[in-house]
């Protein structure tokens, strides 16, 4: 996940955060359609001053925010001190060490305060003495039961045996549970980020690979399927004679179609 999106990645989130397709952005902007589009698109460097502008006001945000001077899309002119942070916490912060957009996305989550609460709680030491009670109830009940004769491999001795828990145990899993909870929307709402890993594996596409060469009926299938891999292309849209004329070039001029030349060992023709 990057630290901070593109200007091209804030036009795009923007548009659809409206449900507006670039014809419609275009009617309500007085912006060329051809040009909003190259706006969002990844290699595309020049937007002008004057269109920065007009997007800005349209969608409510800074011209800064939309330049990556910053990544607020409102001005707020408060001093840092109104945050309650400390200088160590602004130094770092403000180093660039930490992914801070991902820290606002954790923030934001819902379940971000039942995290913090419980972390809270836990820190504080308040649940310490609900669980030392509790533990020491369940050993005296053990105890009172041994004492009346009940061995410790009856199921009820070995219930209460299991029963105690200690504050470190519980709130491992308590917290464990609520940061891979926030961590799991975060990564899923990121799924199809440009940056985010695939999901297959080199050895699947391989193995995916050689399952449609098994059910391809003839030679030249088995051909456009490899070349569909390698090119990236669909031949399955191709007329019959397009993708001859297709492996003719490649098999001509490309070093990856041409057959492999014997070592020289062979009979020598008389």
């Amino acid at each position: 996940m990057k630290c901070k999106l593109s200007i091209q990645e804030k036009l795009k989130d923007l548009r659809n955060e409206k449900s507006l397709s670039l014809q419609e952005l275009s009617e309500q902007t007085g912006l060329s359609r051809a040009s909003l589009g190259n706006y969002e698109t990844d290699d595309y460097k020049e937007i002008s001053h004057k269109a920065i502008v007009i997007l800005a006001d349209f969608y409510g945000v800074s011209s800064d925010y939309l330049l990556g001077l910053t990544e607020n899309r409102e001005q707020h002119s408060f001093p840092v001190d109104e945050l309650g942070l400390d200088d160590e916490t602004v130094d770092l912060l403000k180093s660039g060490i930490l992914n801070v957009r991902l820290i606002c996305e954790m923030m934001k989550h819902p379940e971000f305060i039942n995290f913090l609460s419980d972390l809270e709680i836990y820190v504080d030491n308040l649940a310490a003495t609900h669980f030392r009670n509790m533990n020491k109830i369940i050993e005296q009940t053990r105890i009172r039961l041994q004492n009346n004769g009940i061995p410790d491999t009856d199921h009820y001795m070995k219930t209460l045996r299991v029963a105690s828990i200690t504050e470190d145990d519980y709130f491992n899993n308590l917290l464990g549970n609520d940061i891979v909870k926030i961590a799991t929307d975060i990564k899923d709402a990121h799924g199809k980020d440009s940056e985010t890993g695939d999901q297959t594996t080199p050895i699947d596409d391989m193995l995916g690979t050689f399952d449609e060469l098994q059910k391809a009926d003839n030679a030249t299938q088995a051909q456009m399927i490899m070349y569909s891999k390698l090119f990236k292309i669909n031949f399955t849209k191709m007329e019959p004679y397009e993708f001859k004329t297709f492996t003719d070039i490649l098999q001509r001029y490309s070093d990856l179609c041409k057959p492999v030349k014997g070592n020289g060992r062979g009979k020598k023709k008389k």
